[in-house]
């Protein structure tokens, strides 16, 4: 809600039903935001049809990060970006199980080589400052531009 008085158009996709469900709610007042069922690694995309895909704490449930990496190329246009907000590796075992991650946090060696492999060009990583009373892992923001 706090990006669409700023972008015509807003496709937010998510697999859970609850989360879809609670995003409705939350955006019901807001007309150019388009709430969507799907998967990263198969979005309900047509292809070029985005200037920036913004993949932001959800890459640790993909299997296969690569994948949803290269689903965002193929949705976005010549020269769109990808921006990706997420976990710095990290050590935290319990999020497995509390919360079903695959993965724990990822490098920029990882990135670099996923985005470069889908087709990107140009990627970019950089670590967030630290937040002192942040419980979490550090976060990152990496970028990428998909060639023309």
């Amino acid at each position: 809600a706090s990006v669409a008085p700023y972008v015509r158009r807003v496709i937010a996709v998510d697999s859970s039903p609850e989360m879809l469900e609670s995003a409705a709610k939350r955006l019901e007042s807001v007309s150019n935001v388009d709430v969507r069922a799907g998967e990263l690694e198969k979005l309900p995309i047509e292809d070029e049809a985005l200037d920036l895909a913004v993949v932001a704490l959800v890459l640790p449930y993909v299997a296969v990060p690569a994948t949803a990496l290269a689903e965002a190329y193929r949705a976005l246009k010549p020269d769109g970006r990808i921006l990706i907000i997420d976990m710095m590796p990290h050590q935290r075992e319990e999020y497995r199980q509390q919360m079903g991650h695959l993965w724990l946090g990822f490098s920029r060696d990882e990135l670099d080589s996923w985005t470069r492999a889908a087709g990107f060009r140009r990627p970019r990583y950089r670590p967030l400052p630290v937040d002192p009373e942040a419980k979490g892992p550090a976060l990152f923001v990496a970028s990428a531009i998909r060639k023309s």
